[in-house]
């Protein structure tokens, strides 16, 4: 009997760890995209309530404040990912390897997203 629980017990971590590296199951660990944000976007993409006040730049081109749920009306992963890639407007094209851009829209889409 205790061959076949561990077995079992092999068998579902086994899956998780799959289902895991596959990215199906994922954690709320969004540091990276967190990171990657601040240091590519928020310059320009002002946070309201983040103690930054808009740089010239932000007062000029008003680019998306993803914190105010008005910007992501008609907004999903895929055009984040193309506005990065390719650049939209006054935003350049941020060169970033395809988990980075991952990663950004993940932070993006779960914890900024109203």
């Amino acid at each position: 009997m205790k061959k076949i629980l561990n077995y079992g017990a092999i068998s579902i971590l086994s899956v998780m760890l799959i289902l895991f590296v596959a990215g199906i199951v994922t954690s709320d660990d969004y540091g990276a995209g967190e990171s990657l944000f601040k240091n590519n976007c928020q310059f320009c993409h002002h946070l309201k309530g983040d103690d930054n006040y808009p740089t010239a730049y932000y007062l000029q081109f008003k680019p998306k404040d993803f914190a105010d749920s008005d910007s992501w009306k008609g907004l999903d992963e895929q055009k984040i990912a193309t506005t990065i890639q390719k650049g939209k407007g006054a935003m350049p094209p941020i060169n970033l390897k395809p988990e980075e851009r991952k990663s950004i829209i993940d932070y993006m889409t779960h914890k900024l997203k109203n």
